[in-house]
């Protein structure tokens, strides 16, 4: 299988794909400089957002950097989900992408609660590397075109056997086809091999620059954790050897219905193929079971339930039942109609990444500061513990009380999309998020 296949391609054919995996990485010590670095990727915390050159500060279509993110409901200060630094290779910009979300009650569920920015400043030292390959990739075809002209029946040298290039390069001109952003160069400046460049290992020019980063009283995660990167990788499924059955007079009939055991215990009877879709692909990933976020910039999401109105818009048709032998392909179906352009440059917005819900068992309500520290333990299992004797008080007087608005609970969604700006056009300022909410799934 190409390592383009797309999210929707059923899992069992996939090899790797283009998606890039993101898995909690260990707490930021304290004071540590990454803790203020837009070129730093993380879960929790306070987000960093790049200084913009003085020139474009007066457009409007730039935007200007935000002092606090607020609920669109409640109005209130939101805290920060993830910080992902993802600047698109070959490109000439930084590029941030940060996702916000009221944690309270009376908010949840509802549109305008989860949100989300993107920060793309120029950066000179991408721009040198982009001009280097660009006259690079120039003086050769020069050369090519001087030889083509003293010999014009002479094949080049680089064609390959079957004549591939005779008529035009078989790459792209100024680097490779892949669309990892992470990718590393063969010029790299830094090295784009992860989510993450360090604030400590950044040029002058640029670790340099006077970055805003959000403070208390706006509340945020704790403890701050790196975000660290893997290849999607879905190992083949050999029939041959797929069943670890110590007997081997087992009929076809009775290795499926063993394959499957396990997943009855996850998946209800009679669940839609989209959301077992979803869960299958995210437990097969080799090394990445414990992902809280995908990123694969203009590729296809992986939808949550094809109850969703989201899903629904995304992929029409795709809550209709598969044929026996049919396999999903949500690629097929997939569609950017419903997704507003960018309102800075006009440009197409595509899809750039997904967090998953194994993100809400880490972001815990109890977890949230307002002081700019993780709270102390003894206070934590303080709360835990009233918090409990009051649940038992409540479950044994048989009194069901519904929690107030403006508590803080634990987050249920089951799918967040951000969707950034093809152009990557320079300033800071919201995108689009679509949100699958759990409730979907009760079909």
């Amino acid at each position: 299988m190409s390592p383009s296949s797309p999210a929707g391609s059923s899992s069992s054919s996939l090899c790797y794909t283009n998606t890039l995996l993101a898995l909690p990485d260990g707490p930021i010590p304290s004071s540590h400089p990454d803790l203020t670095s837009h070129t730093v990727s993380f879960i929790g915390g306070y987000p960093t957002f790049p200084a913009l050159p003085s020139s474009s500060c007066s457009s409007k279509k730039v935007g200007n950097t935000p002092s606090e993110i607020n609920c669109g409901i409640c109005h209130k200060p939101i805290p920060l989900l993830a910080q992902v630094y993802c600047p698109p290779e070959d490109g000439e910009n930084d590029r941030t992408i940060y996702v916000f979300a009221c944690p309270r009650v009376g908010c949840q569920k509802r549109e305008g609660s989860i949100r989300a920015w993107r920060a793309s400043v120029r950066n000179e030292e991408y721009v040198r590397d982009v001009e280097e390959k660009r006259k690079a990739a120039e003086k050769a075809a020069q050369e090519e075109r001087e030889r083509a002209r003293k010999n014009p029946f002479t094949v080049s040298e680089a064609t390959g056997p079957n004549g591939s290039a005779l008529f035009g390069t078989a790459a792209p001109l100024f680097g490779g086809s892949s669309p990892n952003p992470f990718a590393p160069s063969p010029n790299p400046v830094p090295a784009m091999t992860s989510l993450s460049v360090s604030a400590d290992s950044l040029p002058a020019s640029i670790a340099s620059g006077p970055s805003k980063t959000l403070t208390p009283p706006m509340p945020a995660y704790h403890p701050v954790q790196y975000l660290s990167t893997i290849e999607e990788y879905i190992p083949p499924v050999d029939d041959d050897v797929s069943v670890a059955s110590s007997d081997d007079d087992e009929s076809p009939e009775q290795k499926a219905e063993w394959r499957e055991e396990g997943w009855e215990k996850v998946l209800p009877r009679n669940v839609d193929e989209v959301f077992e879709n979803f869960v299958r692909r995210l437990d097969q990933a080799d090394g990445g079971k414990k992902q809280v976020l995908r990123y694969e910039l203009g590729g296809v999401p992986l939808p949550y339930s094809s109850a969703s109105p989201l899903t629904r818009k995304l992929f029409p048709g795709c809550e209709k039942p598969l044929a026996k032998d049919e396999e999903l392909d949500l690629s097929a179906l997939y569609t950017l109609k419903s997704i507003p352009t960018c309102p800075r440059c006009g440009g197409k917005r595509v899809f750039e990444l997904q967090l998953v819900p194994s993100l809400i068992n880490i972001l815990r309500p109890h977890t949230i500061s307002t002081t700019g520290e993780a709270p102390k333990a003894s206070v934590l299992k303080a709360t835990t513990e009233e918090e409990r004797k009051k649940e038992l008080a409540k479950l044994a007087a048989g009194v069901k009380e519904e929690a107030s608005k403006d508590e803080e609970g634990e987050m249920e969604w089951g799918n967040i999309l951000v969707y950034g700006c093809e152009r990557d056009c320079v300033g800071v300022g919201e995108e689009w998020v679509g949100v699958e909410w759990e409730a979907t799934l009760e079909l």
